[in-house]
């Protein structure tokens, strides 16, 4: 009967192959799924290697694309920017001045959300506190704006309840710096101004459509709405250049396009002792 062989104890211990690091999984980045729960790290990879210059918002770990806007409404954003721009040097605030291309790390305990607001202002104080990972990635100890401004067009319920509920449920969220915002649609003339009641909880006020005071958050800044005015009545004109007829001056019988024109023109050249 044939002798059974022994196993060589050293022979028959297999030796522990070390397993290869598994490779992340990689982002196509020519077709976001936009149903996927992206991580902080996965969103940072998709902004800074995307060919196509757009710009997405995380909220919950989804990516959210934002839209393009019309160029009167980014000439107002621009203007309110430079407006709070030259404030910011007169005034020697030293503070960051940030409109849709700076994003903020809205995320609290449990949701992860990277907002940009049309336009933000960042206190000096803030700003001297942030490191490396906080001014130039989503990875540092997350920090807000204490003032900011969304502009849009709120003919559309939907819109303004979508904004609204950015303003409200975002950037004044318990753990944000957020004091001050501004909700302005420039094209009907409406102006929303948001602020904490004594419990900390965001509330809202309809203004009338004058020139706006930053009170103890911008110091001695007041936004000067004639100069936006200014924009939508070139856009206006552009809009309706193609039609012959317009409104006249009860007094003078000019021709005028609309209704900016029309109350410059009266406030202009009719004083009240023409009337």
């Amino acid at each position: 009967m044939p002798k059974r062989k022994t196993s060589n104890p050293e022979r028959g211990t297999a030796k522990k192959q070390k397993k290869s690091p598994k490779k992340e999984e990689q982002l196509d980045l020519n077709n976001l799924d936009f149903n996927h729960t992206y991580s902080l790290k996965e969103y940072e990879l998709i902004m800074k290697h995307l060919k196509v210059h757009s710009n997405y918002e995380l909220v919950n770990g989804k990516i959210i694309p934002v839209q393009y806007t019309p160029i009167a409404n980014e000439a107002v954003v621009h203007e309110i920017a430079r407006q709070l721009g030259n404030w910011n040097i007169k005034y020697q605030q030293n503070g960051l001045v940030t409109t849709s291309q700076g994003g903020f790390n809205f995320s609290n305990s449990d949701k992860q959300k990277i907002r940009a607001p049309d336009i933000a202002f960042t206190p000096m104080e803030t700003c001297l506190s942030l490191d490396d990972n906080q001014l130039w990635s989503f990875k540092g100890q997350p920090f807000t704006p204490n003032f900011v401004v969304e502009v849009a067009n709120l003919e559309n319920k939907a819109i303004e309840n979508s904004v609204d509920a950015k303003i409200k449920k975002d950037y004044f969220a318990m753990d944000t710096s957020v004091k001050l915002g501004w909700l302005i649609d420039p094209k009907n003339c409406i102006v929303w101004v948001y602020k904490r009641d004594k419990n900390d909880k965001p509330y809202r006020r309809n203004r009338g459509w004058e020139d706006l005071d930053g009170g103890d958050i911008l110091p001695k800044f007041t936004l000067k709405l004639s100069r936006i005015e200014n924009i939508v009545s070139q856009e206006l004109e552009e809009e309706e250049e193609s039609d012959d007829e317009g409104d006249k001056c009860s007094y003078c019988n000019k021709v005028l396009t609309n209704v900016h024109e029309m109350i410059k023109h009266l406030e202009k050249v009719h004083s009240q002792s023409d009337v």
